[in-house]
């Protein structure tokens, strides 16, 4: 994998996101695939009444990937280096502090939201430690739809466009807690030649809303 063009200052919550998202231009690119184009790079596009927005925050990313056949590739995601890019959800809200129980929401993203992994190969009996460059979302994701709040907090979306992979997958699992959306994928368990996981945590910060 080869690494992409990264500004020299990643973006986080710290530098003020709500000042961040608007400078950034409109833009409904993909800029890792051109041929995916819908609203979620459009930043300025209207809220759907009023919502909440939820950030993604790199600090809490716990991404772990492990094949075993024919040879052995180890992914870590490494929360130690800068993180390129944001992401938020958007859910609707009737008082502006609690999060609907069903209504519209949408998906808003800038830059790459990529950062690096520790890679560990192992062929032939020998052992290759090195880092590469990870994405968080890796298909062609919507820009947003409908979503419900289930009896055990869990959020169940439904997606009017895109093409939905790994955590956004229908085996992807999105709870709400307070202020916090959980994300937690899984494929496979301890035993099997192919297992991993994503882990990370959405939480609420201005992302946009009023525009």
């Amino acid at each position: 994998m080869t690494s992409p063009t990264m500004p020299r200052r990643p973006l986080r919550l710290a530098l003020g996101l709500a000042a961040a998202l608007v400078a950034f231009a409109a833009c409904k690119t993909d800029p890792m695939n051109t041929e995916c184009q819908n609203d979620r790079y459009d930043v300025e596009r209207p809220t759907d009444g009023k919502m909440l927005a939820f950030l993604l925050n790199p600090q809490t990313i716990d991404y772990y990937y492990l094949a075993t056949r024919p040879d052995t590739i180890e992914f870590r995601w490494d929360i130690s280096r800068d993180y390129y890019g944001v992401a938020c959800l958007r859910l609707q809200t009737t008082d502006s502090v609690r999060v609907d129980s069903t209504g519209n929401f949408q998906l808003v993203m800038d830059g790459s939201n990529s950062s690096f992994m520790s890679r560990r190969t192992v062929i032939q009996g020998q052992t290759i430690a090195d880092s590469v460059v990870g994405y968080v979302f890796r298909g062609c994701e919507g820009d947003g739809g409908t979503y419900r709040v289930l009896p055990d907090s869990t959020i169940s979306f439904s997606w009017r466009n895109g093409r939905q992979e790994g955590f956004f997958a229908a085996a992807g699992v999105h709870k709400l807690v307070g202020d916090t959306i959980r994300t937690s994928w899984t494929v496979g368990t301890p035993a099997d030649s192919v297992h991993g996981w994503w882990r990370l945590r959405w939480g609420r910060a201005s992302c946009g809303e009023g525009f």
